[in-house]
């Protein structure tokens, strides 16, 4: 039996898509290298054909997407990059297309930028789209086919997120530069526990900083929290207290201009296993694939130890 065709064509799909990415008609048709002209009716023909209205028009003020229009946007782009994943199986040296991930937005500071550069320069032709998620939204938007890949820490999702480890997170004490224990080689939580603790309270990073102190048998006297890394660092850095982070900027300086210390931990392992989280139960395709591997070169560069190594 012959199977329909679509009523639509990629061109018209690339075009919607491209619209609904950038709010503009016109900001599309520049980056597209077309008349607005063509963009405007690709986007009418497609929505006669569909029988939908995807946009609402706002004089002067762009587009914006309507809820018929927001679900056919995940569809498009499912389709956009099956078109891509087809083309790209006859050019195995080559990869071109759009590749929508996420990175966990405690990383993202430190890693989604040299991640971005990374799949630039190794995969020039893919338009790489890289948002912040929270711990919340990523089994959502992967299973809703929002987000292709995600660059995590390897929480628990649920069964239909699986998390490709690459590396484990290190574990350190931070303290004001002039606190007694910033001269400390190593200091243990055994140590820390009756100190005033600040707290990084950011989606599921408090349950795990406090279960370091819970597996020995410790109860932290926490302080203060903050959903912010930045306040917790200058927080410390005027002698409030100390915290316990995972991440580490290249410099000691916080952003009100003053110093922190950063001492090991003698008696935990961070147990913070760092991956790429995809879909269960599919094939990543090579586009995420080389995500993944922009991700381990990445860790790789920094000095940051594969989990095979520890």
């Amino acid at each position: 039996m012959t199977q329909a065709r679509p009523p639509f064509t990629l061109t018209q799909l690339t075009y919607f898509v491209r619209v609904a990415e950038l709010g503009s008609m016109t900001a599309a048709s520049e980056e597209l290298y077309v008349a607005q002209s063509a963009v405007s009716s690709a986007v009418h023909q497609l929505e006669s054909s569909l029988g939908a209205t995807l946009f609402i028009r706002r004089r002067s003020r762009g587009v914006q997407l309507t809820d018929q229009g927001r679900a056919f946007f995940t569809a498009a782009l499912n389709v956009l990059n099956s078109a891509d994943e087809a083309m790209n199986c006859l050019r195995p040296d080559h990869l071109s297309g759009h590749l929508h991930t996420g990175c966990f937005t405690t990383l993202a500071p430190f890693w989604l930028p040299e991640i971005f550069e990374e799949i630039r320069l190794t995969c020039p032709d893919v338009r790489c789209t890289i948002d912040e998620v929270t711990a919340s939204e990523v089994e959502r938007r992967l299973n809703q086919r929002e987000l292709d890949a995600v660059f995590t820490y390897s929480f628990d999702y649920g069964r239909s997120v699986d998390v490709d480890i690459i590396a484990e997170a290190p574990v350190y004490a931070a303290f004001s530069a002039d606190s007694p224990l910033a001269a400390r080689s190593r200091v243990s939580l055994t140590e820390l526990v009756d100190l005033p603790l600040i707290l990084l309270d950011l989606d599921k990073s408090s349950g795990y900083f406090l279960s370091l102190f819970r597996d020995l048998g410790l109860k932290p006297q926490v302080h203060q929290r903050f959903g912010s890394f930045e306040v917790v660092r200058s927080m410390v850095a005027r002698g409030h207290g100390y915290t316990i982070l995972n991440q580490s900027p290249s410099h000691d300086l916080t952003n009100d201009g003053r110093r922190i210390v950063k001492v090991p931990i003698t008696d935990v392992r961070s147990h913070l296993l760092m991956g790429v989280a995809h879909r269960a139960g599919e094939p990543m395709t090579r586009k995420t694939e080389a995500f993944a591997e922009a991700c381990r070169n990445v860790l790789l560069q920094a000095n940051v130890s594969p989990v095979s190594d520890m």
